[in-house]
């Protein structure tokens, strides 16, 4: 599973470096996420969060905000629990660019214990988040807040990062 998440960082890398469009169509971001189901919360305080955003639309838009489609993929885990949504999302960017909101779904790849080993399947996934900018330009800064969830609800959390665009 490790491999897989390295091969697809390295794939959208590698798509933004052939990309022409100079409004940093790439989001990498970093933090934690917190379980909200109890039993999980119970054996694990907190995952180790990462994730990866693609512009690939444009939605146009209105006075108040920008919109644009991208696909992002997440990787979330601590010890036998992991969670790697694959999200289609409509992101709406205010029109002075200071905040930003999500909404997303897709397929989420599933590890949980079970009977001494792990048991890994896929689910529906989505995504609600919101942040806010920190900054602007070539390598814009920004903090944003993320609720995922799945149709396995032990490996739906509660998500803080910060991160870059490129």
């Amino acid at each position: 599973m490790k491999k897989l998440f390295a091969v697809s960082a390295l794939g959208i890398l590698a798509v933004s470096a052939f990309a022409d469009d100079s409004s940093t169509p790439l989001t990498v971001r970093l933090g934690l996420a917190f379980p909200t189901n109890g039993t999980v919360r119970d054996a694990v305080s907190e995952f180790t969060a990462i994730g990866f955003q693609y512009k690939v639309a444009d939605l146009g838009g209105n006075a108040s905000y920008t919109k644009t489609g991208e696909i992002s993929i997440d990787f979330y885990s601590r010890g036998d629990y992991r969670h790697i949504p694959v999200l289609y999302n409509y992101v709406g960017t205010s029109a002075k660019g200071d905040s930003f909101w999500s909404i997303g779904a897709g397929l989420g790849f599933i590890g949980l214990p079970s009977g001494g080993g792990t048991e890994s399947i896929a689910r529906f996934a989505f995504q609600l988040g919101a942040g806010l900018n920190l900054s602007s330009g070539q390598t814009a800064s920004f903090i944003e807040a993320k609720f995922f969830g799945s149709q396995k609800s032990e490996v739906n959390a509660l998500g803080f990062f910060l991160g870059v665009r490129f």
